[in-house]
């Protein structure tokens, strides 16, 4: 079990980042090239859309797998809010990530939910939803780094 669940998370994972790696890097440089605003943000809002639906299933998988995997490598919740584990390197990592994640999911909500259908109509809400989605990126990126300090041992 432990085994499919870390697999399920990793796959989520690599999902999820190059997903907006991909947008960031090839699908927004590209839209620069269009002219016409409506056009441009049209396809944005298609290519979002699709992402969006596929990327959250990724994210539920992962907030489920997450616990799954700690709680087999022993990490019970006992553990995990224990002070002496929270102090050490390899506990610190872990709520660091968590804390982490608990800071991109509150920004993915409002840019997803929020921001994007503003940004829809309004070229300072596009700005501004432009700017949170490669913070989420650099958040995810940071999340991924904290899970190899993970599997190291801690930080």
């Amino acid at each position: 079990m432990f085994k499919l669940s870390l697999y399920l998370h990793i796959i989520s994972a690599m999902f999820w980042i190059g997903g907006m790696l991909f947008i960031t890097l090839v699908i927004a440089p590209y839209l620069s090239t269009i002219e016409d605003r409506r056009q441009r943000s049209a396809i944005y809002q298609v290519v979002g859309k699709k992402f969006r639906s596929i990327a959250w299933i990724a994210i539920i998988i992962m907030l489920v797998t997450g616990p799954i995997n700690l709680y087999y490598i022993g990490v019970t919740p006992s553990v995990l809010f224990d002070i002496d584990f929270a102090r050490s390197s390899f506990g610190m990592a872990i709520w660091l990530k968590i804390l982490v994640i608990i800071l991109l999911l509150i920004s993915s909500l409002a840019h997803d939910f929020w921001l994007g259908p503003k940004a829809r109509n309004s070229p300072n809400f596009s700005k501004i939803a432009k700017i949170m989605g490669r913070s989420n990126l650099l958040l995810a990126l940071i999340i991924a780094l904290l899970a190899v300090f993970i599997r190291a041992g801690g930080l």
